[in-house]
């Protein structure tokens, strides 16, 4: 029974090891959508997404973002609510007079994190007449180096574990 116990947690520590130790993916993420999409009016609004699961993103493997969406001819007195993924206000803002430039939360960085995809809404107020321009998703991610040395440190426990047994 021991021999059994000292060789799966052997295997497990190994196959964690390597996993770990051979995943190569940038430090950081950059995903740019362009919109150009005119909104105006009360209750008008455009969506779209961003997707960096072509860009070599691992799921989970999110450790902050940033999204930036450039608004072009706002004025200050024109309202625009910024959804980010659910309506739940985590990420999202009300702004009067400016585009959007914020860190993702909690909840939006989960839903990132799951599927490698954030949704984006931006809905006009009233008398608001804009141009939505590009949208830039910028996600920092574990260097290559920092993944090597915890699967290393994996590897390194799971061997002194099979020292102790």
């Amino acid at each position: 029974m021991d021999i059994f116990k000292f060789s799966t947690i052997k295997k497990i520590g190994l196959a964690l090891g390597l996993l770990f130790s051979t995943n190569s993916f940038a430090g950081t993420i950059v995903d740019v959508v362009y919109q150009d999409q005119a909104l105006s009016g009360f209750g008008n609004s455009i969506s779209y997404q961003h997707d960096i699961t072509d860009d070599g993103f691992t799921f989970g493997s999110a450790t902050s973002a940033n999204l930036a969406i450039q608004v072009n001819n706002l004025s200050f007195w024109e309202t625009l609510l910024f959804q980010i993924d659910e309506f739940d206000f985590d990420s999202g803002a009300i702004t009067l007079g400016s585009g959007y430039i914020n860190n993702l939360e909690v909840n939006a960085l989960a839903a990132l994190n799951s599927d490698g995809l954030l949704d984006v809404f931006v809905y006009a107020g009233p008398w608001t007449s804009v141009r939505v321009g590009t949208s830039t998703l910028t996600v920092q991610v574990p260097e290559p180096s920092t993944i090597l040395i915890l699967g290393l440190a994996i590897i390194g426990l799971s061997l002194r574990r099979q020292r102790k047994l």
